[in-house]
């Protein structure tokens, strides 16, 4: 929420590609019954969701329990994977303990990826935590750490981020509407676009003297110089 604000200050109203809603999400009740007014609103196709990292929140057993697709980003580190891995044990935990009423799938995305950083040792490890998520869930491809990424915006240049994780989120989409097809036909545009939002300056074109301009300069030049010379012969010697 605090990112849609800056962005408001920064670029105005005038080209949010979507609302941002805030709640908290320590309100179990709250929480509970925003997810029946979103599984019952006929006009929200629709709803992204982004939830606290501390398991300890209360609102996330209802928000859990009520999705139909829950994203677990991750990076590959010493630190990540740890963590990753009791998020996932505690959805599986919720799973089982309510049944067939939850029914969402899991993509689990290895994010902001770089193939410079990892010794043999630790790519083992990663290799093995992929093996070890995929039991709990679909393990996507990566998406790589790009500076346009850190970039990030609700509204302004969207196009350089949906190029970077295209690639996965088609895979998320597909299996949400089983087509790649655009439910809605949306172009970006605007602030969307880096070309509208960081135009390259244009060159300056060097003028060139036309022939006619050139000939009258050169006359201009014939004249002075006959004209000098005469001056020179009138002029007598001291």
């Amino acid at each position: 929420m605090k990112c849609r604000k800056a962005d408001i200050r920064k670029y105005g109203e005038q080209d949010m590609p979507y609302e941002v809603w805030a709640y908290e999400a320590n309100d179990k009740a709250m929480i509970t019954s925003l997810m029946e007014k979103l599984h019952n609103d006929p006009e929200i196709d629709v709803v992204l969701m982004d939830s606290p990292g501390s398991l300890k929140t209360e609102g996330l057993i209802p928000l859990f329990v009520n999705s139909d697709i829950i994203i677990v980003p991750f990076h590959y580190d010493l630190v990540t994977v740890p963590s990753t891995a009791s998020f996932l044990m505690f959805v599986d935990r919720l799973k089982k303990a309510v049944g067939e009423r939850m029914k969402a799938r899991l993509f689990i995305i290895p994010n902001l990826n770089d193939g410079r950083i990892g010794k043999r040792s630790e790519l083992l490890i990663w290799d093995n935590a992929r093996d070890t998520f995929s039991n709990y869930g679909y393990v996507t491809a990566k998406i790589p750490k790009r500076a346009d990424m850190e970039r990030f915006s609700t509204m302004a240049a969207l196009d350089m981020q949906a190029a970077i994780v295209t690639p996965v989120f088609d895979k998320v989409y597909q299996s949400i509407f089983d087509t790649l097809h655009p439910i809605r036909e949306k172009e970006l545009k605007g602030i969307q676009l880096t070309e509208n939002l960081n135009p390259k300056p244009k060159k300056k074109k060097k003028a060139q003297p036309s022939d006619e301009s050139s000939q009258d300069i050169t006359g201009q030049s014939e004249t002075k110089s006959s004209e000098n010379g005469n001056c020179n012969q009138n002029k007598e010697p001291e």
